[in-house]
């Protein structure tokens, strides 16, 4: 079996509860949230010995799910690793629940929560989500993130490989918008809110082709059969060409929702 990363929605925040109370700014997790984490720690992740990386957004509630989920693999020893914080894999909105803490601020609530936390990829700029700008919500800069952050497992993939480990594991905590992005899988994306991911839910991906070639250049990944299985899917992942489809209902789905739909963000700035 080829290495696996783990992808995984946080757990329920603040700005989840109800409706959505999408003003609420960089929101951590509720109490039913930390819940979740507990019950996915115990469940799906009771064995952690595999996990040799746990990259997350740099949100206050992604942080705090990868801390609680991954509680084993960050403080065994000798095996004591740390989070990455990856500002690549933001959530999509420009809404303030979406929108992140400096990076000051972030540090001082990392030191305080005593989150296992490596900060170093979070630079100024990266909670900035300005028209044309790379954190920007429109459709291509999140299809650029997201392929970007792809590129960045597989080459984590092949330092593992590299190093003897064959059977390593990657885990990746972010958020449901993002998440259909990030996968190319529109299926069922309006569920919920924006996403058709629930909080705590984790799925399973290799990558489509040889992560060892650069012949894919967006690094696609492929959900396992074990993965679809578990959550009720028992037809084949659809194709590009139905995914470009299922795409364009998640907008008018996200938009019907009351949400931003990004595929008309900063078509003005095409237009110019």
């Amino acid at each position: 079996m080829p290495p696996i990363i783990h992808c995984i929605r946080h757990g329920q925040g603040f700005h989840n509860v109800g409706g959505g109370c999408y003003t609420i700014p960089d929101p951590c997790l509720t109490p039913t949230g930390e819940n979740q984490c507990a019950s996915l720690r115990e469940g799906s992740f009771l064995d952690q010995s595999k996990i040799s990386l746990i990259v997350s957004s740099p949100m206050c509630r992604t942080l705090r799910t990868a801390s609680l989920v991954f509680q084993t693999a960050l403080t065994s020893t000798p095996k004591s690793q740390r989070i990455i914080a990856f500002p690549d894999a933001q959530e999509t909105s420009s809404d303030p629940c979406d929108i992140g803490s400096d990076p000051d601020i972030l540090r001082r609530i990392v030191e305080k929560e005593k989150w296992p936390v490596d900060l170093s990829l979070v630079k100024d700029g990266w909670n900035q989500k300005k028209a044309g700008s790379r954190y920007s919500q429109s459709n291509d800069a999140i299809r650029a993130r997201a392929r970007d952050t792809r590129l960045f497992l597989r080459e984590v993939v092949r330092e593992l490989v590299l190093n003897g480990n064959d059977d390593a594991e990657i885990v990746l905590v972010t958020h449901g918008g993002f998440l259909h992005y990030l996968t190319n899988d529109w299926e069922d994306s309006y569920l919920y809110p924006g996403t058709g991911w629930y909080n705590c839910e984790t799925r399973a991906y290799v990558f489509e082709s040889d992560f060892r070639s650069n012949h894919d250049e967006e690094a696609w990944l492929m959900e396992t059969g074990e993965s679809r299985s578990r959550r009720g899917k028992d037809h084949p992942v659809y194709g590009k060409n139905d995914q470009v489809k299922l795409f364009t209902v998640a907008m008018e789905r996200w938009q019907g929702q009351g949400l931003q739909r990004p595929d008309e963000v900063d078509l003005d700035l095409v237009v110019g």
